[in-house]
């Protein structure tokens, strides 16, 4: 039996012939993972969010807002981007964080991702089933309440929402044929939803009056973009699906960065681009509730836009509820074949090479959700998942980057090249000063120092901010002490020696990048309700019943450490210089 200490091992990445090997299929290139990002990332937020938002929050200005909120995005991307090159396994930041902190806080956070993968997938199921039933003038609603009766409790479905749950079972089937048939249908829906956009775009600058920008353009000032740029920071959710599917990445290193760069670029293109066109072509103040772009090139005189927009509506809905089917299989999946879940989760079919068991067990589960629960009361927790995960990214960044272990593949290849049957040298000589094991130390004190800052800083602009507007004593000392540490650790660890082996991608500008990431997240999450954080809690607490019962003792890891090093004094990552994946090869589409 493991003993509690083991709950903090740490996952070793050293062998690339172990960090290549994968009983699922590497099959996706940039292409593929590229279309699976902008698939669930751009869904159907586009339609629901930006008028909303013009309206309300930011007016014309809301094109600002995206900039802001796909730059803050990009901060995040960058991260997920260097650890899917360093670990291409399923899994994303659960296994990066397993790496880096441990064994129990990658637990946390893979359960955590289980359950946002779970709601998302369910409502975006319970939007599509209403979509569909809509366009037959909810037959299928009245019908079923007519034999069923309506449900009045809180927190239930108003109706059994039978038609959700066959949408499931459909996405269910297209995976469990193969990855490879499953990004080519995602691909193709993609494509389709991604062309209405541009018809929109289109159509936008042939109806545009110029007067509606001109005459107030940021009605609400820069407040109401910057809290537009928060409400559409949701908008650009889901790229990291790129980085859970990294196992099935034919080439991680150079298909994982560019697809997340890509990913992000085309969605923002996207969402600028109908954003402008819906504010050009009609004043914000008078834009129409529900289905605006539809309602608003009606009103110029464009009656076919409606049904080019529910067919773009449809498509990101359903590439949307495809991509979190993908996620959550494939999270379930590294967690049961590291122990830390139920083992028969991890059973990937030999025919199709996909995680068979956990895409059967997503399916149920999400389908009971969809069924029974009113999911909009949960719709808030979507976002702590992932802004939990960005935060763990990012630090996981620092982190690596100022301790003289490397975690991971490299650039630097010693394995043999299959075209040439050459095998490329070790890595024998890392140019530039290298960390040593003092200046890891006081980096990760000087990283502890900045991260509690920030944390303090997001909790004082939440609470304190009035006491800072007006000015008073402690207000002002508190926000002098909190700019210098942040100000006197950025700079200090700007000094210190980084790790300097090759990397088939790094972020730019640590320490400052990764930083601005986690302030930017903590800002994010401290919008969030103290209900989300009670759901949170609970659905926490059922998650280490079953770790503490089960995983404990069917970690993989911590059997491992317990045989290898039975005293777990040297719980480090290991030094990990040794032959990796060459990744200066072209990635064969």
């Amino acid at each position: 039996m493991a003993s509690w200490r083991e709950t903090f091992s740490r996952k070793k990445f050293c062998d690339p012939k172990t960090m290549m090997a994968t009983p699922l299929k590497r099959c996706l290139g940039i292409f593929d993972l590229t279309l699976l990002g902008v698939g669930i990332t751009i869904g159907a937020g586009l339609y629901v969010l930006t008028a909303d938002v013009a309206r309300n929050i930011a007016g014309p200005g809301v094109v600002v807002s995206y900039f802001i909120a796909a730059a803050a995005s990009i901060l995040a991307g960058f991260c997920y981007a260097e650890f899917g090159c360093r670990v291409p396994k399923a899994g994303s930041c659960y296994t990066y964080s397993y790496s880096i902190i441990g064994e129990l806080c990658a637990f946390i956070i893979g359960w955590d991702l289980m359950l946002e993968y779970s709601i998302g997938l369910s409502s975006v199921a319970k939007g599509t089933s209403s979509y569909l039933d809509s366009m037959f003038d909810d037959r299928i609603k009245n019908f079923t309440i007519s034999v069923v009766g309506e449900i009045h409790v809180r927190g239930i479905a108003q109706y059994p929402d039978l038609l959700s749950a066959v949408l499931i079972l459909g996405m269910a089937l297209i995976l469990l044929s193969g990855m490879k048939g499953t990004s080519r249908f995602n691909s193709l829906i993609t494509v389709l939803s991604i062309f209405p956009i541009i018809i929109i775009v289109c159509a936008g600058l042939y109806y545009a009056d110029i007067k509606n920008w001109t005459e107030n353009f940021a009605p609400y000032g820069v407040p109401g973009i910057l809290s537009g740029a928060a409400t559409l920071f949701y908008a650009f959710v889901g790229f990291d699906i790129i980085a859970t599917t990294a196992e099935e990445a034919r080439n991680p290193g150079r298909a994982i960065p560019i697809s997340i760069v890509l990913t992000l670029v085309i969605v923002f293109v996207a969402y600028f681009g109908a954003s402008a066109a819906l504010t050009l072509a009609w004043p914000y103040a008078t834009l129409p509730e529900g289905a605006a772009f539809s309602k608003v090139f009606a009103l110029r005189g464009a009656t076919w836009a409606k049904y080019v927009i529910s067919a773009g509506a449809l498509c990101g809905l359903i590439t949307s509820m495809l991509g979190c089917q993908v996620a959550l299989s494939r999270m379930m999946y590294a967690m049961a074949s590291d122990g830390l879940i139920f083992k028969f989760l991890g059973k990937v079919n030999p025919r199709t090479e996909v995680p068979q068991n956990a895409t059967i067990i997503a399916t149920v589960f999400c389908s009971l959700l969809a069924v029974i629960f009113d999911i909009h009361e949960f719709a808030e927790m979507l976002s702590i998942g992932t802004l939990l995960a960005y935060t763990l990214v990012a630090l996981c960044v620092l982190v690596l980057r100022y301790q003289p272990e490397v975690v991971g593949l490299t650039k630097e290849s010693g394995v043999r090249d299959e075209t040439t049957g050459e095998e490329s040298p070790l890595i024998t000589e890392i140019n530039g000063s290298q960390p040593t094991q003092n200046t890891k130390t006081t980096a990760r004190v000087a990283i502890g120092a900045s991260t509690f800052a920030c944390i303090t800083l997001t909790a004082f602009l939440r609470f304190g901010s009035t006491a800072l507007g007006d000015a008073q004593w402690w207000a002002v000392i508190l926000m002098i002490l909190i700019g210098f540490t942040l100000l006197g650790t950025t700079v200090y660890l700007m000094k210190l020696p980084q790790n300097s082996t090759p990397l088939a991608f790094k972020v730019p500008c640590v320490p400052v990048i990764p930083l601005l990431s986690i302030f930017v997240n903590l800002m994010l999450i401290s919008e969030l309700s103290y209900l989300t954080w009670i759901r949170f809690v609970v659905w926490l607490a059922i998650g280490l019943i079953i770790y503490l019962s089960y995983g404990v003792r069917h970690s993989v890891e911590g059997e491992r450490d317990g045989q290898d090093r039975p005293d777990l004094k040297n719980t480090e990552p290991e030094i990990c210089l040794q032959k990796s994946q060459d990744y200066s090869k072209p990635d064969m589409e």
